[in-house]
């Protein structure tokens, strides 16, 4: 199981590197350009997909916090992108120093609302792998409608040929 975890979250790590670079390539005018999906611009999508991974990142480190990293975020495009890195690289340091039975473990937090919850490790890695699956999928779209054809895939299957090829 612990295996299984940390390839999902070295492949998320790497897709969030490729849809990075391809944000900081179309620039600031296309990442601020009001477009149709979950979130009005691909800098506010990208802000929730970051959002997302430092809430869970401290729940699991048994903090419940109640305010958007992003909220008083006034740094540039490349600097949210690095930030992103960083939290996705959190995860996969988290999973690497995890001990073997440490997936099913219970975590308690509060929701942004306060409300108690309970979900296992493993549940909270799977939802947030997950959650920034489909949002990359709407950054790409979102890149493609505004215009930004130099997208390539970030999909699980490229990072697991990429790995082999490497090595």
């Amino acid at each position: 199981m612990k295996s299984h975890l940390l390839k999902l979250c070295q492949y998320n790590a790497w897709a969030n590197r490729r849809i990075g670079q391809y944000i900081i390539d179309a620039g600031p005018g296309i990442a601020d350009e009001a477009l149709l999906s979950s979130f009005p611009t691909i800098r506010k999508t990208l802000y929730h997909l970051w959002d997302a991974q430092e809430i869970w990142y401290k729940r699991l480190q048994g903090e419940s916090p109640n305010t958007w990293p992003s909220h008083h975020f006034k740094g540039s495009l490349e600097e949210a992108v690095q930030a992103i890195q960083e939290s996705s690289d959190d995860f996969v340091r988290f999973i690497e120093n995890l001990p073997k039975n440490g997936p099913m473990k219970s975590v308690e937090f509060k929701s942004m609302d306060g409300t108690s919850f309970f979900n296992s490790v493993e549940e909270i890695l799977m939802h947030v792998m997950n959650h920034s699956t489909y949002h990359r999928g709407q950054l790409i779209t979102m890149l493609r409608t505004a215009g930004f054809s130099a997208v390539g895939s970030t999909d699980l299957i490229r990072f697991l040929r990429e790995r082999q090829k490497a090595g």
